[in-house]
């Protein structure tokens, strides 16, 4: 069993399948004039098997690839885009299941290379695509005019929450200079700030944005990005100080964001609205204004794929700051603003210093997505923690393609 910060060795399968991802095309999309993987698709080796009945979903960083298996490893359906002849590396990011009454949607992030990055490297500036249950595109979205944006501005890649096809939260970054950071109040810091919009049927309902607060700039942390804090603009034009990467609804409609250059888990108001005086900010977990009294082994450093459920966060820890990646689990009671349990799975070796993905699937058998893994190629596992044993991983050929998300989700029942 894994309790508390246990190092778990990884035991490796005897059994390796070397999927070069053409002894398994996929027929009818052959039928439909797509190209074999074998020509487009990175090269990754599939070691043992589970027999979970879903599907294991993967996305890239720097090439447009969506790619979708099964339990076994075998391909299931896959996406290719050509990347622009300039050289310029883009990707498809987030690809995911959507299930609206009974319904399932996918959709993933079509990276536009003619946008500003505002020379970041972790962003991806595009727009949302929406596939329907055969993978036919449904439509594409961006934002809507706001008096923060004009209507198409680009999505960030990261993550995409969809209510319905009429209904969605949707992340980007907006690059402005402001004069409410301490101590740059006359001569004002360019910065890059995370803008979250809801929109119902075309109009915007609710957004955020962290401008607004000037509590936060005095969290912002160094663990994975030197330059964050740097609001005189000495090293950077504009620092990416609180990047956003993962959001959840819970059980309360309220939204809960993980914004990893604050080392901080947020948990946003979806009925208060954006104003002069905002008042958005429900609780804080983790980083320097953690509001849960969480120890330093207990707080989470540059996160990435916040879940809820319930009364329980999990996290994909990066933990840059130890170079230890590990998932932790807080079971909270919000009413009393107390932490009351605390756990954190690890497997020793392990670290990913940006992307990444963590999911229970039962017990303590969990979905691992390693994003850049640092000490191996490994991209994808399923593990075992209460026996100890890795069930099945996906090793890319090339580990300069890194995932950016590895997410597996259950079968729906016809």
């Amino acid at each position: 069993m894994s309790l508390g910060s246990k190092q778990i060795l990884i035991i490796a399968v005897a059994a390796v399948a070397v999927i070069a991802a053409a002894a398994i095309a996929v027929h009818f999309l052959n039928d439909h004039g797509d190209p074999d993987p074998a020509d487009v698709l990175p090269k990754y080796t599939v070691t043992g098997e589970t027999d979970l009945e879903g599907n294991i979903y993967l996305s890239f960083v720097y090439t447009k690839n969506i790619v979708m298996l099964d339990g076994k490893g075998n391909l299931v359906w896959y996406k290719h885009g050509e990347s622009p002849e300039d050289g310029v590396n883009t990707g498809y990011w987030d690809f995911k299941k959507h299930v609206i009454d009974g319904e399932v949607y996918y959709s993933y992030h079509d990276q536009n290379p003619s946008y500003d990055k505002f020379g970041i490297a972790g962003y991806a500036p595009g727009e949302r695509v929406i596939l329907d249950s055969e993978f036919n595109e449904v439509k594409r979205i961006t934002f809507e005019a706001s008096d923060i944006v004009d209507k198409g501005h680009p999505l960030d890649g990261h993550d995409f929450y969809l209510i319905d096809l009429d209904h969605y939260i949707m992340s980007g970054y907006i690059k402005d200079r402001v004069y409410n950071v301490p101590g740059y109040e006359e001569t004002g810091s360019n910065v890059v700030y995370s803008y979250l919009q809801e929109v119902y049927h075309g109009e915007v309902v609710w957004d955020f944005r962290t401008v607004d607060y000037p509590e936060l700039y005095s969290l912002v942390v160094t663990d994975a990005y030197q330059y964050a804090n740097d609001f005189a603009n000495e090293y950077v034009d504009a620092p990416d100080y609180v990047h956003f990467n993962a959001m959840r609804i819970n059980d309360d409609g309220d939204l809960v964001v993980s914004y990893r250059h604050l080392n901080t888990i947020m948990c946003l108001d979806r009925t208060a609205p954006r104003t002069s005086t905002p008042d958005q900010i429900i609780w804080k977990l983790s980083g320097n204004a953690d509001e849960f009294e969480l120890t330093d082994d207990q707080k989470t450093s540059s996160q990435h794929y916040v879940t809820v459920d319930g009364d329980t966060v999990m996290a994909f820890d990066n933990h840059n700051i130890t170079e230890e990646t590990r998932v932790v689990w807080y079971d909270i009671d919000f009413d009393e603003m107390e932490l009351v349990d605390f756990e954190a799975y690890r497997i020793d070796g392990k670290f990913s210093s940006a992307c990444g993905s963590a999911q229970r699937i039962h017990d303590n058998v969990f979905a691992l997505g390693w994003g850049c893994a640092e000490n191996d190629s490994v991209c994808f596992c399923v593990y075992d923690f209460d026996a100890d044993k890795e069930l099945l991983r996906i090793t890319l050929e090339n580990p300069s393609n890194f995932t950016y998300r590895c997410v597996y989700y259950e079968r729906i029942a016809s």
